[in-house]
């Protein structure tokens, strides 16, 4: 469900107001406003805000959020692997004579 912004003229003695309503489609928005505010003379500028966080639809943001926890995992792996360097060129080592005997 995403997240809507919009300037709504309410009637002279209100005046206009910007309001945000929770809805997955522009209608639903729509719906969401008049059930807020009752019968507003105008809706302006109606806009797609955001996504809650609880959305489940995938999006681009979720493969570049995706993305950037892959490269953090990466770099923590290598500064671990530059720390701890007496530990792990011995394992290295050692993995690929296993490697090369275990293709024998």
């Amino acid at each position: 469900m995403a997240t809507w912004q919009a300037d709504v003229f309410v009637n002279s003695k209100v005046g206009q107001i910007k309001t945000q309503v929770d809805a997955s489609t522009f209608e639903g928005a729509r719906e969401q406003i008049y059930a807020k505010h009752g019968d507003v003379q105008q809706i302006c500028n109606l806009r797609e805000v955001g996504n809650n966080w609880f959305s489940r639809s995938s999006s681009s943001s979720d493969s570049d959020s995706l993305g950037s926890l892959m490269a953090v995992l990466l770099l923590c792996g290598v500064g671990l692997a530059i720390i701890y360097w007496y530990i792990a060129i011995p394992l290295a080592i050692l993995g690929y004579f296993i490697w090369k005997n275990w293709e024998d």
